[in-house]
């Protein structure tokens, strides 16, 4: 993975007009390629959607993960890193002062229908600089932004988010499990936060609204999500993350996912046509 640093980065907003607003907005396909981009925020609204391949947005108030058939919002002058791997999807920025004023706040994934998804994607006919000109780009980047922001509105859950803290010794004690989730455990919590199991779990409650063991589960299934969307085998993702049962990784992936390992692990790496084809056969785990 190539790992930009703060000047790489701004130089790539300013490469890509990110430095300024668009009126009313303007596209551009993501890299494909592995890409760690730093802190960076720019004027504009982001919306990425993912047609296939794996990112992960950390922002002021945690990771939020981007799966495969889904958007995620990302307000103007919202500080945020990105890590991209093998994505095959679009960046769409809309100039804040034409976009609906009852927008989120907050970094926020959510599924969008395919309807939705073909626009995001058809929002790539228009260059950079462009959509001004045009009559018919405006009222198109108008009601786009109208249409996400509706699916937006019905989102009332943040399954893709993993909360962050702000109080030193709960942020050491998740620095230390995110490097390998898998192995993370409360006593190894507890010796980075320096505190008593009591004040940490309280701390903890407060600070993320999840207890610790709620928090670790869905950072090893973010870590999960991640490692199948590079394409390994979900019995080899499973023992990565700390589970000895294939089972019950499946279930708790599947409960957060919405779908299999196996079927995510397909939408990331072969796309959804490749699911829709699939969906009525029985898949196995090669």
């Amino acid at each position: 993975m190539k790992n930009l640093t703060a000047r790489e980065t701004q130089s790539v907003l300013v490469e890509n007009r990110l430095d300024g607003p668009g009126k009313p907005g303007f596209a551009f396909r993501n890299p494909s390629s592995a890409i760690f981009y730093d802190w960076h925020a720019h004027p504009c609204h982001q919306i990425t959607y993912a047609r296939r391949g794996a990112t992960q947005i950390e922002g002021p108030d945690g990771h939020h993960l981007l799966p495969t058939a889904h958007a995620i919002w990302i307000p103007a002058e919202t500080r945020h890193r990105t890590m991209i791997r093998d994505l095959d999807g679009v960046s769409v920025y809309f100039d804040p002062a034409y976009f609906p004023h009852n927008r989120v706040n907050t970094i926020q994934t959510f599924p969008i229908t395919t309807l939705v998804q073909e626009m995001l994607l058809h929002t790539l006919r228009w260059p950079p600089g462009t959509v001004e000109q045009t009559p018919i780009a405006q009222s198109f980047f108008q009601t786009l932004g109208m249409l996400c922001m509706e699916q937006m509105q019905a989102r009332s859950d943040r399954f893709f988010t993993l909360p962050r803290a702000t109080h030193p010794s709960v942020i050491r004690a998740m620095d230390a499990a995110l490097v390998s989730p898998g192995q993370a455990n409360l006593p190894l919590a507890l010796r980075y936060a320096g505190m008593s199991e009591r004040s940490f779990r309280r701390y903890f409650q407060e600070e993320t609204g999840m207890t610790w063991q709620e928090w670790i589960t869905q950072a090893r299934l973010f870590h999960a999500a991640n490692l199948l969307a590079e394409g390994q085998r979900v019995t080899d993702v499973a023992a990565s993350v700390g589970y000895a049962s294939l089972s019950a990784f499946a279930k708790a992936f599947t409960g957060l996912m919405g779908l299999s390992p196996v079927r995510f692990r397909n939408l990331q790496t072969l796309g959804p046509s490749h699911d829709r084809h699939e969906s009525g056969s029985r898949q196995s785990d090669p």
